[in-house]
């Protein structure tokens, strides 16, 4: 008889408590040293997108103005971001601006005989207008015929005046033109009903509103162009606008405009200063925007956003090209050289210095 025969079980297998603490405590380890590295490749990432998003929005402008003959580019203050405490330094939307047909007054008008453009007795520089019935800025967006920075011409002349300020009354709308010596001639002594053009600068293009990816911002403190103002001063930042009193008003307040003309350069740049003001200026060097990563907090003394290697400034010469730069030592350097002069109310050395640190980022910089 045989015998029957008996087979050991085999060894359960598995991991020792010990196997499995040391596999936790390498993983944790690991991922201690990876988690801020992807965060900080993430904001990287976001950074480039975001000077992407702008410079692609210039050369899109500039190449636009020479096929439509006008363009430009929008870029909206976010008015969540505020400076001690009711300034607002930054901006996250881009659009593009397109070119609109010429405003020669309402076909009901035209229809019953012309009523043109008058002159009220003792203006030096203001005309009036006959109301475009679809002006109303009662609306959100409101829809603005004719608004600042537009031009005019009278009984069919090449020459244009400038509008400064659109006022409403009643049926009428008032145009404050801009009178500057050498630039623009004499507007004419005397108009009565004379026939008009509203040569308009281009408006919004609402479907190429973008909103920069998210934890990035333009910051407007560093960001501007130089230009001589009408006091001769050299102006190289965007000024913080109020918020009025804290209560938002007027979307069109938050805005800056770059107008190209259309052989692709920069022709104008529109926005409102401190005193509300519509400024329209003509930059004599290049456009620079400062791409920073969103700021947790705001120190009136010092912004350590400012020493941000990874920051980025995004350049648009006078004639329409465009350049991403890094923020490199040295422009970190004069920046922050900036800042201080900037607190210590020292405007001139604060264009000196910010100027600097915007040609000094153009060393490393890489055409789009």
């Amino acid at each position: 008889m045989k015998q029957p025969t008996y087979k050991l079980p085999l060894k359960k297998r598995g991991f020792t408590l010990v196997e499995l603490l040391v596999v936790i405590v390498i993983a944790g380890i690991i991922l201690a040293i990876a988690i801020p590295r992807l965060r900080i490749i993430n904001k990287e990432r976001n950074l480039r997108e975001a000077a992407r998003v702008v410079g692609s929005a210039f050369a899109n402008a500039s190449q636009r103005a020479v096929s439509d003959g006008a363009a430009g580019v929008r870029i909206v203050r976010n008015q969540n971001f505020l400076q001690a405490p009711t300034q607002q330094f930054a901006a996250t939307e881009v659009s593009l601006l397109r070119s609109v047909p010429n405003y020669v007054g309402d076909q009901a008008w035209v229809r019953n005989g012309g009523v043109g453009a008058t002159k009220p007795t003792n203006s030096s520089n203001m005309v009036q207008i006959p109301k475009p019935i679809e002006h109303d800025d009662t609306v959100t967006p409101p829809r603005l015929i004719v608004e600042a920075g537009d031009e005019i011409s009278f009984n069919n002349s090449s020459i244009r005046f400038r509008i400064s300020t659109v006022t409403v009354s009643g049926n009428n709308m008032n145009l404050t033109l801009e009178v500057v010596a050498n630039a623009y001639p004499s507007i004419p002594a005397t108009l009565m009903d004379v026939p008009y053009v509203i040569h308009r600068r281009p408006r919004v293009l609402r479907s190429s509103v973008t909103e920069l990816p998210n934890g990035t911002i333009i910051d407007l403190r560093y960001s501007g162009f130089e230009a001589n103002d009408s006091s001769g001063t050299l102006s190289t930042v965007f000024e913080p606008i109020p918020t009025f009193g804290g209560t938002p008003t007027d979307p069109e307040n938050y805005v800056i405009d770059v107008v190209f003309a259309d052989d692709g350069s920069v022709d104008r740049v529109f926005y409102i200063d401190e005193s509300g003001e519509v400024v329209n200026r003509t930059p004599i060097g290049p456009l620079s925007f400062f791409i920073i990563e969103t700021p947790d907090s705001f120190d009136e003394t010092r912004d350590a956003a400012i020493s941000d290697a990874q920051a980025l400034w995004v350049s648009v010469g006078t004639n329409g090209t465009t350049n991403v730069g890094f923020n490199n030592p040295q422009a970190i350097g004069d920046t922050e050289a900036a800042l201080g002069a900037r607190f210590e109310n020292d405007r001139d050395l604060f264009n000196d210095t910010i100027i600097a640190a915007r040609n000094n980022s153009l060393s490393t910089s890489a055409a789009q």
